[in-house]
């Protein structure tokens, strides 16, 4: 019997560790083990789990050691980062020898590391973009647009794409611009779209645990669940927040999760008396269902300058959950196609806070019309792991394939 093909995917964060690029890839590796592959997530530290496991799923775990993670302090994270590379490079060539390599995009650049590797050990090369670097960067104002370092990581990361054999993109927006910008052949430029996690799915309104526990009974719920990064227009939505504080009362902005701008909008939100604004943690997984359901609308936001370099994975999680989504960001964006591809809510390209509170305020006094879009998207969303699994099944068969 042939041995199974390995595969060895490289990302910062793997569970129990929090984040959606892990979260994503924690559902694709199992069931990438049930199709034959064998598999290895080489990820970042977390505190009390094994350097080394194979786990009750089949995945071969590997944690190499790194600096705690600071979502707050710029300087250390970028250290953080940087102190990873020469990390997984060491600990990927003390593995058994890969058929294929993943690099995902987290940290940023680390797709730098596919082409190296693959010379070193014979493998081929996937890069999975959820985001693309260092444009990402720049729109959000870490890096200077047109300076010297934003000049150089780019030129290095399109090398990079073109050492790889295949590349993943998370849509289509996004796949417009690396062959169109970045030139790479439309070819090698799959689009495979994020899914909702496994876990999730409706919990009628009346019947969820999670609105009773928080006391969200009698309030329309406006929910943003997800990192609360630099790539997201915040003061919009706290100013429309403002615009609804007395005019609807009834209506709450709750903010579920974490991130490096938590803290500023706290601040920002106690210092101008927004009462109707609400923050909680990150959710575990098993509570993400209830969590997510307890909206009656979410709140999907993105900078215009970043339309093809990111996509919203919260956009999907509403969207397993049975919700509407409002999307705060460009028209041309793979969030704002997928809204209206399924008539699941909004888009709303102008950043405005006044245009935002009218957009929910509608969404407030007309809550049946979402309905059947909403149970419509669900459906059609419902199917977009499976999917999802079978594309990368065979892509990186077809990589492999390839060099036979």
């Amino acid at each position: 019997m042939p041995e199974r093909p390995h595969v060895v995917f490289l990302n910062r964060v793997y569970p129990p560790t929090p984040g959606a690029t892990g979260a994503l890839l924690a559902e694709l590796a199992p069931a990438l083990v049930e199709r034959g592959w064998r598999v290895t997530v080489l990820t970042g530290p977390e505190d009390g789990e094994p350097r080394s496991e194979t786990r009750a799923d089949g995945v071969r775990v590997e944690r190499v050691r790194a600096l705690p993670f600071d979502h707050q302090h710029v300087w250390q994270r970028a250290l953080t980062y940087a102190l990873l590379f020469p990390a997984f490079a060491a600990r990927a060539l003390r593995l058994p020898s890969p058929d294929v390599l993943v690099t995902k995009t987290d940290p940023p650049m680390l797709k730098v590391l596919g082409p190296i590797l693959a010379r070193l050990t014979g493998a081929q090369t996937l890069h999975w973009a959820q985001d693309l670097y260092p444009e990402v960067a720049a729109g959000v104002g870490v890096l200077s647009g047109d300076g010297i370092v934003t000049g150089a990581l780019r030129r290095l990361s399109t090398a990079a794409l073109r050492g790889h054999d295949h590349v993943v993109s998370v849509g289509r927006c996004m796949r417009k611009r690396l062959v169109a910008e970045r030139g790479l052949p439309a070819d090698s430029v799959s689009v495979v779209p994020n899914w909702p996690p496994s876990v999730v799915e409706p919990v009628p309104r009346n019947e969820n645990p999670f609105r009773a526990e928080h006391d969200l009974d009698g309030r329309f719920v406006v929910m943003y669940s997800g990192n609360m990064g630099l790539a997201h227009p915040f003061d919009t939505v706290l100013n429309a927040a403002a615009h609804l504080r007395d005019a609807s009362p009834e209506v709450l902005f709750l903010f579920v999760g974490d991130g490096p701008r938590k803290p500023e909008l706290e601040r920002q939100a106690d210092r101008r008396g927004i009462s109707n604004v609400r923050f909680l943690p990150f959710q575990p997984r098993e509570r993400l269902a209830q969590s997510l359901s307890a909206a009656d609308l979410h709140l999907v936001t993105m900078r215009p300058e970043l339309e093809g370099l990111v996509v919203p994975s919260k956009l999907y999680g509403a969207l397993g959950a049975g919700r509407p989504a409002l999307f705060l960001g460009p028209d041309g964006s793979e969030a704002a196609r997928v809204v209206r591809d399924h008539d699941c809510g909004t888009v709303l390209p102008e950043a405005a806070g006044t245009a935002l509170a009218d957009a929910i305020r509608r969404w407030h006094e007309s809550p049946d019309r979402w309905a059947d879009g909403a149970e419509q998207a669900h459906a059609a969303i419902a199917g977009a792991r499976a999917d999802a699994v079978e594309q990368f099944d065979t892509l990186l068969r077809r990589v492999l394939d390839a060099n036979t």
